[in-house]
């Protein structure tokens, strides 16, 4: 579910109406097993066949991060560990939800300050297949590499949700070139990463997921186009860095 914010904006613009480039995360691979043991899986459904809802980043043992748009509905579960949404896997573990945090400073509107914590019950146990995130120690350089995962949709505008975990790698792009393709709608809690060419992106069914650089979560998948990968439209995520002290005192129960 990543947010199709500013749609009638971006619809008179010729990148989006060009058509899908076909398979891709979008344009990505299948991640190496075991390789983003901090991804979170919010999910309906049941043990061995869960539905994706939206992405997350385990940030404590007791939270995950995720995004504000993907305010969870009832008797959904986060799943940590997981590699295939529709296998049983023994590395798996799907807990409830005990407590919703959106950011207070959170604008639906714009879709600035697009973070939640949510407290998970019972707290994750850490193992090989299941650890937290590193936060960052200050923002993200332009062009720098990144990762983005989810089990969002690999094809755009055509949903096709893939059963195991898919990454893709994107760079870092400079806030005023994406600023001039969204029209002044990126705001200093937001960043942008993609690649110039188009064809590898984040897309519906990521939202929330991690955007990590060299181990550290520099974003959470918030928005962009409604057709994803396009040329010139970087995906759009809310940036980690500017609200590690937020992360902080909630999990450490002092905010």
């Amino acid at each position: 579910m990543k947010l199709l914010f500013f749609a009638l904006l971006l619809m008179s613009s010729a990148a989006f109406a060009q058509e899908g480039t076909g398979e891709r995360i979008i344009g990505g691979y299948v991640c190496p097993q075991d390789s983003r043991p901090f991804q979170a899986a919010l999910v309906t459904g049941r043990r061995g066949n869960w539905n994706i809802y939206c992405g997350g980043s385990l940030v404590h043992p007791c939270w995950v991060l995720s995004a504000a748009h993907c305010k969870p509905r009832k008797q959904m579960k986060v799943c940590l560990g997981k590699y295939n949404l529709k296998r049983i896997e023994s590395t798996g573990q799907c807990l409830n939800i005990a407590e919703v945090r959106v950011h207070p400073d959170y604008d639906r509107r714009q879709n600035n300050r697009d973070y939640m914590l949510l407290r998970l019950k019972p707290c994750a146990r850490l193992t090989e297949a299941v650890k937290t995130v590193q936060l960052p120690s200050g923002c993200p350089n332009d062009g720098k590499s990144c990762t983005v995962s989810g089990w969002g949709t690999t094809r755009s505008p055509q949903a096709k949700l893939p059963a195991q975990l898919q990454c893709a790698d994107v760079n870092i792009v400079p806030e005023q070139t994406c600023n001039k393709a969204y029209r002044g709608a990126i705001t200093p809690f937001m960043v942008c990463a993609g690649v110039p060419q188009g064809g590898i992106d984040s897309c519906q069914g990521d939202s929330g997921g991690p955007l990590v650089c060299n181990g550290q979560l520099e974003g959470v998948v918030s928005w962009g186009t409604y057709v994803c990968a396009q040329k010139g439209n970087p995906g759009v995520y809310a940036k980690v860095c500017c609200i590690v002290p937020w992360i902080q005192k909630t999990v450490n129960g002092t905010w």
